[in-house]
């Protein structure tokens, strides 16, 4: 099947329009800027004032409703777990089992330094690579609200540059491929380095 748009180094390819709720999008930047509308509404919801864990119980469903949050009004499949293997991400049928782990073994985490708990996360999660599209966004997002919950500033991710080819994306997939050779070092210094102290 042919992609939809190019596909850029790193990236799922997007081979099906058929999920897309908005119909006439011909380019990449047409689609970034609807899923950039609904992403900044999120991003009010959570990183925005006040978080309690009624808002975000960060559990295995409320993963699944965040990701529809994020790209619901865009892609029909948003918050629906994949049903194929594609080109990153673990088999389909582990996708379940091991989101619902990663999701519980977070708070065990403690005694680690915060922003090795959000790379280790938004990693672990991205390495799942639980939905057909939007996984990295998801899961820098997640990370960001694992950060918030627990009182700490999130990470501003510069994400037009993470999302375009470029340097930075250049370096947040090589921290990315390190992370899966457990070296967490590099995507560490990549949260430090857009989170405002």
């Amino acid at each position: 099947m042919m992609p939809l748009f190019p596909p850029i180094p790193g990236e799922t390819p997007i081979d099906d329009a058929s999920g897309l709720k908005i119909k006439g999008i011909t380019l990449r930047r047409e689609l970034s800027v609807f899923e950039a509308e609904n992403i900044a509404k999120v991003a009010t919801k959570y990183l925005v004032g006040k978080l309690t864990r009624r808002k975000a119980p960060f559990d295995y469903s409320w993963a699944l409703r965040l990701h529809r949050e994020m790209f619901g009004k865009v892609w029909k499949w948003a918050g629906h777990l994949r049903t194929e293997n594609l080109n990153l991400g673990v088999p389909y049928h582990l996708v379940e089992t091991e989101l619902f782990q990663l999701l519980e073994s977070v708070p065990w985490w403690a005694g680690e330094p915060w922003m090795n708990q959000a790379a280790r996360l938004h990693h672990q999660a991205v390495r799942i690579h639980p939905f057909q599209n939007g996984n990295g966004r998801w899961s820098r997002m997640l990370a960001n609200i694992w950060l918030r919950l627990n009182g700490q500033h999130y990470t501003a991710w510069p994400e037009q540059t993470v999302g375009d080819e470029s340097v930075i994306r250049g370096e947040y997939l090589a921290a990315i491929k390190a992370a899966d050779q457990g070296e967490y070092g590099p995507l560490v210094e990549l949260h430090k380095r857009f989170t405002p102290s």
